[in-house]
């Protein structure tokens, strides 16, 4: 081997120890990069505070360079064997800094104290500033004589040429002259904040009201289809909130099942061993149901514990032979009970202890609450129709109607605006409440007209039915099959479309309307509830 190519290995030799990194002997034989790596991960030892963690701190900080020192904060601690808030090694400098208001960046302050000035309720007419700003606009220049559209920015006759700057402000000034801000532009911060606080639509939309002549209607499956009654269905009752339909009958079941118009599922049933049900209504919320019959005795049963308590009587009141006369509360609050002789027992529904009893000159026919179940009225064979303040216990105003009419059943709607009655004639008689008090204004008087008395019926009406909007009132008559006619208010016409020939609806025994009218469910004697969908109105 040459002289010359040994010298050349010898080179190359040379320089790769001096690429090499060197490695100490304290470190076992590390590198500087290893070393400075470990650091990194592990943390700094007590004689190395001043390492790479103190550097990053440092880099980190706004308007500083590695070399600065770096500040204490006011939380923080010694330069030797102390830890800062966000941890680090034993003695090291700290993972992370805590901000302060001295080295927060310029944007930082500027925001803060915007945001101050804010709340502090600043100068809200101040304009805000541009996000940005082109220099081409303001070196550009503009011949406002060059078109027709120009010169009318214009300020003098002679001014011919003006800068980008000024030709922005005054194409922006013409256009607000043109297009002025709306009024809804001028609203305050607080105002949109509000807007972002629900998910509601900010549209309010007003839905038509229920047109007369023709119904859309369609009929769905039975909403008990999963569980038929083995009897007439005498009871059938929608929930105020969930899509559940109650049914009952002199069976002695009570029977639930999930409305969907498709499957209807059925949810519970409970057997009542001794009491046939004429009558069962949600109570409480929905939170309980009432059914009573023709006994002395009642039953709640609360849905929610599944727990059924039976009650014997109403305390306080001579024991009645039948309580199969019951009304609910729409709110759930009290129970009404029918007696003889014109009484009108009334019991909270909570506790189910006696509130008053509301006296009759004669025999009660029927009884309805009011919207807030506050109010009751009731009305007599006498077709004397009474109203009472359950909050003072005691008839407010009573009024008579003086036509051969001999009411069986009465209902209201809920501004109490309106009301019907049936009687043993098939005739359903339409009163406006508003025209009766007018017309009179003595607490008590007599001859007072109906708006319109509806005869589509042939025999003795048993109910009468206002659905929650009042624009549909349901009468039926269950001595013949096919006895139910739909109302449409104010008109007080009947619809022409339905019931069908081919409609079955067999001998109707109640009709019950969802808490938005979406569905109407039809009790008849074959222990069906039938079920039909009302188009007009899109919720349950």
């Amino acid at each position: 081997m040459s002289d010359q190519t040994q010298a050349k290995r010898s080179l190359r030799a040379a320089d790769g120890q001096e690429r090499r990194p060197k490695r100490s002997k304290e470190d076992g034989g590390k590198t500087r990069t290893e070393t400075d790596l470990e650091m990194l991960v592990f943390g700094a030892d007590e004689d190395e505070s001043g390492g790479v963690f103190t550097k990053i701190g440092q880099e980190q900080r706004a308007g500083r360079s590695a070399d600065e020192p770096v500040p204490v904060s006011d939380e923080g601690s010694s330069d030797e064997g102390s830890t800062s808030e966000g941890g680090g090694a034993e003695g090291g400098a700290p993972l992370f800094f805590v901000d302060t208001e001295r080295d927060a960046p310029d944007w930082a302050s500027s925001s803060e104290d915007e945001g101050e000035e804010d709340e502090a309720g600043g100068d809200a007419d101040k304009a805000p500033s541009a996000a940005w700003e082109d220099d081409d606009t303001q070196n550009a220049t503009v011949a406002l004589t060059a078109q027709a559209r120009t010169r009318k920015l214009r300020v003098a006759e002679d001014e011919d040429e003006v800068g980008g700057d000024v030709y922005e402000q005054r194409l922006r000034r013409q256009f607000e002259q043109i297009n002025p801000a709306p009024a809804w532009a001028g609203g305050s911060a607080a105002a949109d904040a509000s807007l972002l606080q629900t998910s509601a639509s900010l549209v309010a939309r007003k839905r038509a009201q229920l047109a007369p002549g023709v119904l859309d209607i369609a009929r769905v499956r039975n909403g008990n289809q999963a569980g038929e009654s083995q009897s007439a269905v005498l009871s059938a009752e929608f929930h105020p909130t969930a899509s559940v339909l109650l049914t009952a009958g002199m069976d002695k079941t009570l029977r639930l099942f999930e409305v969907d118009g498709k499957q209807n599922q059925k949810i519970q049933s409970l057997h009542l061993r001794d009491l046939p049900i004429t009558a069962a209504q949600f109570v409480r919320g929905g939170q309980e149901i009432v059914a009573c019959g023709r006994r002395s005795w009642y039953y709640a049963v609360d849905v929610e514990h599944a727990s059924v308590m039976r009650l014997s009587s109403i305390p306080g009141v001579p024991k009645l032979k039948s309580l199969e006369h019951m009304r609910a509360s729409a709110n759930g609050d009290r129970l009404a009970f029918m007696g003889n002789s014109g009484q009108i027992h009334v019991v909270a529904a909570r506790t189910k202890q006696f509130v008053a009893t509301l006296p009759m000159n004669g025999a009660v026919s029927d009884a309805a609450f009011t919207a807030d179940g506050n109010g009751l009225w009731s009305i007599g064979a006498d077709n004397e129709v009474y109203q009472w303040d359950l909050r003072m216990n005691r008839c407010i105003s009573r009024w008579h109607d003086a036509s051969p009419f001999r009411p069986t059943c009465l209902d209201i709607i809920r501004d109490a605006s309106y009301y019907a009655s049936g009687d043993h004639a098939g005739v359903v008689n339409i009163y406006d409440t508003r025209a009766v008090r007018a017309d009179h204004e003595d607490r008590a008087f007599f001859g007072v007209k109906p708006l319109k008395c509806i005869d589509n019926l042939t025999t003795a009406v048993h109910g009468v039915r206002f659905n929650h909007s009042a624009e549909l009132l349901a009468v039926y008559s269950r001595r013949k099959p096919g006895q139910l006619r739909l109302v449409h208010l104010p008109t007080a016409s009947v619809f022409t479309n339905w019931p069908a020939s081919v409609s079955n609806l067999g001998h109707v025994q109640c009709v019950a309307f969802s808490p938005q009218s979406g569905f109407m469910a039809v009790g008849n004697d074959a222990g069906k509830a039938l079920l039909y969908r009302l188009q007009h109105y899109t919720s349950y």
